[in-house]
């Protein structure tokens, strides 16, 4: 049985992917969601590489957005079968952080104390644009705030170096941009396009689970 673990991104939780995780299980595959703690990058990869080992060996390893800066580190020395970026971060941790945020997500980002939020009243606009009203102020309700910090450069070897692995641009995101999307995904083994916003598992989760697992017996080869 093919095993999928999926790592959201900044701001999210689990609950986003799950109607990808419906969508996965309908197909006969064994999918987790990680809830990442959020309260640092040391703690959030923890979290993401403990999930990855409970998968053992083949599993194929999902990120979004901050998401794709998780599974670059806490795949890295596992039998991970693939990698998937979604609209996510896909850079070598030996090097310095680029900022790649939006302007629109940039201008919308609030400060309190040691953390930082997205403006609810600009959050749709960021993330869910491809969605309806009600569905995405439901989903705003629901975003977390993220601690401040810059993640720090490391020795670690990124996983995607010695991983095959996916990249799945988004050409209409608001939250990071489709041209530094395109840039990351120079790393990546095969790189895919779709014109919808920042959360593909919103609007299209029977697509997403489709491009996840493809290749796979659970898979049905479409792109």
């Amino acid at each position: 049985m093919t095993k999928v673990v999926l790592i959201h991104g900044a701001w999210h939780g689990a609950w986003c992917w799950d109607g990808v995780v419906a969508e996965l299980r309908q197909r006969g595959v064994e999918a987790t969601a990680v809830e990442l703690p959020l309260t640092g990058f040391a703690a959030d990869l923890a979290a993401a590489r403990a999930a990855i080992q409970a998968a053992g060996s083949d599993a194929i390893v999902v990120g979004h957005s901050y998401g794709g800066r998780v599974i670059t580190q806490a795949a890295t020395g596992l039998p991970v079968a693939r990698l998937v970026y979604v609209a996510a971060y896909l850079d070598d941790p030996c090097e310095a952080d680029v900022p790649t945020t939006s302007s629109l997500l940039a201008a919308s980002l609030l400060f309190d104390g040691l953390e930082m939020r997205v403006d609810p009243q600009a959050a749709a606009a960021v993330f869910y644009g491809d969605t309806d009203a009600q569905t995405a102020t439901a989903w705003v309700a629901r975003l977390r705030p993220m601690p401040l910090e810059h993640p720090s450069v490391s020795d670690a070897e990124a996983a995607w170096r010695s991983i095959p692995s996916t990249y799945l641009v988004c050409t209409n995101d608001q939250a990071l941009p489709p041209v530094s999307q395109r840039e990351m995904a120079a790393h990546a083994s095969e790189v895919v396009q779709w014109p919808t916003d920042h959360s593909p598992f919103l609007t299209r989760p029977a697509e997403l689970a489709e491009l996840i697992v493809r290749g796979t017996p659970d898979g049905r080869g479409r792109s």
